[in-house]
């Protein structure tokens, strides 16, 4: 069963946000500990807006489910009461739904910014990260595959990502709409990632003409400034940068404030810019700009929050969007749906599959010489011979029949090490001395016609000696499995 657990704005604040938010340290170690024997795979994304947590569980029973979310709560918080407090915070999803949610996200349709054309690359990126940590497994890999390429879709098929889609460009517009012109302002961007550089790029488009960019990297911020026309400077100097400017937007990684309320008020005595008008935007997450710095005389505080209702007031011209986008996430979700229901019928002739292709490969390698083509060749012609009993079994699925018979039957037939032990042998009858058994009348038993063999009536049965040879029955694959 899928599961997860998100944290994200529709029910929480930043501050709440920001309480749950975990560090790159801290889901390095949740990683380590989020498995267990229910617990196969976990991923987690974690934007300016969102933490979410994805795990595949082994069990479909609700008592099993939700001792899973209680563990991976607590591991995610550290301590029993703050993993009760996430829960209750926390929305809670399973099975489709939980599906439907991640594949959403990857299309953008469940961005603070409609149509955000960053959470894809967000969310490429949370998909690495669990790869590396080896948290993912076969479930999780075929779920971030199915969203990336949801979202791909939208991108190039739809207008959802039309126009102004970031929070960064959202900003700078925010700015240049409480200023009505930025060419006589002097604008700070701090930090070079993605959402920096989009409030940059913006901000220059809208006639900003004195950009500076600071950066803890110096050669990203030079490079950005580069391509906006501005300057870099010195990470240390961005108290007495903020100092000068007029326009501060933050957008960094930093687990702490990079702007601190007495570093910026020394700044300004010494600038002799007490009181002048100052607007900072934080679009980090946990913030990083503290929040005592609005107290300070000119200074206006602007975080993701207040920046929320801006925001919307853009979404209209991609509204038009969202039901097309919608139906190819619906599209994805029923194929990704589909793969989860057919699990248990990959995993029923996964032995019949190992033991063709051994034999395939082998004796392709003995005919070509080149191990490399007996690979590709008996990959092939497994999958041609498994196509039929394959099939058959996707409908038994599809009916609701269940595959422990047939599972059990090909492991016994083709997976030696756990094959039962051969039963003794029965003593040979002899073919000349007949035994003499009492004549017992049985009533006709009635062939279903579901079984019953066509054709014409064979001769009575007689029996054979070892040098006879019976007569092989082809059986279709369907009637194999």
């Amino acid at each position: 069963m899928l599961i997860s657990i998100a944290i994200d704005f529709r029910q929480a604040d930043v501050a709440t946000r920001e309480h749950f938010h975990l560090s790159e340290e801290r889901l390095t170690q949740l990683y380590r500990t989020a498995r267990s024997e229910i617990v196969t795979e976990a991923a987690l994304i974690a934007t300016c807006n969102r933490t979410e947590l994805y795990a595949w569980v082994d069990s479909d029973e609700p008592a099993v489910v939700d001792r899973a979310m209680q563990t991976l709560a607590r591991r995610w918080m550290r301590t029993r009461a703050e993993g009760d407090e996430l829960l209750r915070t926390a929305t809670r999803r399973v099975g489709d739904e939980a599906a439907r949610h991640v594949v959403r996200i990857a299309a953008g349709l469940e961005s603070q910014v409609l149509g955000d054309g960053q959470i894809l690359g967000q969310l490429k990126a949370a998909y690495k990260r669990a790869s590396r940590g080896h948290a993912a497994g076969p479930v999780l890999h075929r779920l971030f595959e199915t969203a990336l390429r949801a979202g791909k879709r939208v991108q190039t098929e739809t207008s959802l990502t039309a126009g102004r889609n970031s929070v960064g460009a959202e900003a700078a517009i925010t700015a240049n709409q409480r200023f009505g012109n930025l060419e006589n302002a002097r604008c700070l961007v701090i930090g070079a990632g993605k959402t920096g550089a989009r409030a940059a790029k913006q901000l220059h488009k809208l006639g900003a003409r004195d950009l500076v960019v600071v950066n803890r990297t110096f050669a990203a911020a030079q490079e950005l400034a580069k391509f906006v026309g501005g300057r870099a400077a010195p990470f240390e100097t961005l108290h007495v940068e903020a100092a000068m400017a007029d326009v501060v937007i933050v957008a960094t990684g930093s687990e702490v404030p990079v702007i601190t309320a007495a570093g910026l008020q020394r700044a300004r005595e010494a600038c002799a810019a007490v009181g002048y008008a100052l607007l900072l935007m934080d679009l980090s997450m946990p913030r990083n700009i503290e929040a005592r710095v609005s107290e300070q005389p000119g200074i206006t505080l602007v975080d993701l929050d207040t920046l929320h209702q801006p925001i919307l007031s853009a979404e209209t011209m991609r509204r038009d969007a969202v039901p097309i986008a919608t139906a190819i996430c619906d599209e994805e979700i029923a194929s990704f749906m589909d793969w989860i229901a057919n699990m248990p019928a990959r995993d029923a002739i996964k032995p019949l599959r190992t033991a063709l292709e051994d034999v395939a490969r082998r004796e392709v390698a003995f005919a070509a010489k080149d191990d490399s083509v007996a690979e590709r060749a008996a990959s092939r012609i497994v999958a041609k011979l498994l196509a039929g009993p394959m099939a058959a079994l996707r409908r038994a699925v599809q009916r609701g029949e269940p595959l422990d018979a047939q599972a059990m039957m090909l492991l016994e037939m083709f997976s030696p090490s756990t094959a039962p032990a051969p039963r003794s042998a029965r003593p040979p009858r002899s073919i000349t001395a007949k035994p003499v058994i009492a004549h017992v009348p049985t009533p006709p038993v009635a062939v279903p016609a579901a079984v019953a063999i066509p054709g014409p009536v064979s001769a009575p049965v007689t029996h054979t000696t070892s040098r006879e040879r019976r007569p092989s029955m082809l059986l279709s694959p369907e009637q194999f499995t």
